[in-house]
């Protein structure tokens, strides 16, 4: 099993104190965690706005998880945007939304197999992908 780690679980892991669940599951299924690149957009983002005493120690934990996450990074490919297309459309039917974002993981974890794991499970119930919660 492969998993899809939401930027909700990553910006956890950057916490002085992570989750001890967290931690252990993270530690435990280390080869089969992925994430998208629109996590790291989000996280980039997230720095751009963080205070500016914050900045050097997030813009050194981005970086490096940069640096180790890279093999595992999902881009958003062509096949991977027209699932997403799909999932709109979905979406659309069943007079559902979700946030941008969302959806591009969502899209992502749907086309590559992944279980989504997110603490935002309500975020993502709508897109019909599997998901764990870490932290449950």
């Amino acid at each position: 099993m492969s998993f899809l780690i939401d930027t909700d679980l990553l910006s956890r892991l950057e916490r002085k104190r992570v989750p001890p669940k967290l931690a252990t599951w993270v530690q435990e299924h280390e080869a089969e965690i992925f994430l998208s690149v629109v996590s790291f957009a989000e996280l980039q983002f997230g720095l751009d706005q963080a205070p500016a005493t914050h900045r050097p120690s997030l813009a050194l934990w981005l970086a490096e998880t940069r640096r180790t996450l890279a093999p595992a990074t999902e881009e958003l490919t062509e096949p991977v945007l027209v699932r997403w297309k799909a999932l709109l459309a979905e979406l659309k039917r069943r007079n559902r939304t979700m946030t941008c974002e969302d959806s591009l993981i969502a899209a992502t974890a749907r086309f590559h197999g992944h279980t989504l794991a997110t603490h935002n499970q309500r975020h993502f119930e709508p897109a019909g992908v599997q998901i764990i919660d870490p932290l449950a």
